[in-house]
């Protein structure tokens, strides 16, 4: 497999995960406030 190729799919799968970590804690603060 490629390795550049590789190193894209790990920094989406990084990337996704943290923006989706962030949107479900920005959801919860919004509903805790």
């Amino acid at each position: 497999m490629n390795k550049t190729l590789e190193y894209l799919i790990v920094i989406g799968l990084v990337v996704t995960a943290a923006i989706t970590a962030w949107s479900v804690l920005t959801v919860n603060h919004l509903h805790i406030g």
